[in-house]
């Protein structure tokens, strides 16, 4: 990209896998709902980058995205509407709260939560791993896989969702 004030020129380094999905984007489709159902996706992600191109790559799907920029911020749009949700996506470390706060406040509700998948850069320990498991997480996604195996997973617990047998 190159400015056409002051003529500086900047350069972004994308990660081979993302390269197909910026180079060659999706054509545009029409939002379909989550699991079978109206809701939507709540994804949670302080990296601008990412969480453009997960909400992108959601969208490109059919799916109905809302975003967060951390997890203050994504407690805020879930507890204002959350019958809206069907899924969250939600990064381990953020300003203001972390994923684990999130968990945990989902954790203490007396409301039950829609599935909650954790997304991280950081190669987590088997421990942290175990404690997001006991806090709620159905899965645990790592940032740097290929896009297109990163969205089998998130399909796969969408599915999975959608055909748990309704709680009494």
């Amino acid at each position: 990209m190159n400015c056409s004030v002051c003529g500086t020129k900047t350069t972004v380094q994308l990660p081979p896998k993302w390269r197909r999905l910026v180079q060659d984007p999706p054509a545009a489709a029409a939002q379909k709902p989550v699991a079978g159902d109206n809701r939507y996706i709540l994804l949670a992600d302080d990296t601008a980058f990412f969480r453009t191109m997960m909400s992108d790559l959601l969208i490109s799907h059919g799916h109905r995205v809302k975003t967060a920029v951390d997890g203050q911020e994504a407690l805020e749009i879930y507890e204002a509407a959350p019958d809206l949700f069907g899924l969250i996506l939600l990064d381990l470390q953020m300003p203001r709260m972390s994923g684990f706060g999130v968990l945990e406040h989902l954790a203490n509700s007396a409301r039950p939560a829609p599935p909650v998948i954790v997304m991280t850069g950081i190669h987590d320990s088997h421990e942290d791993i175990q404690i997001v498991r006991e806090k709620g997480a159905v899965a645990f996604l790592d940032k740097s896989l290929d896009p297109s195996v990163a969205y089998e997973r998130i399909e796969m617990v969408l599915n999975q969702a959608n055909n748990r047998e309704p709680e009494d």
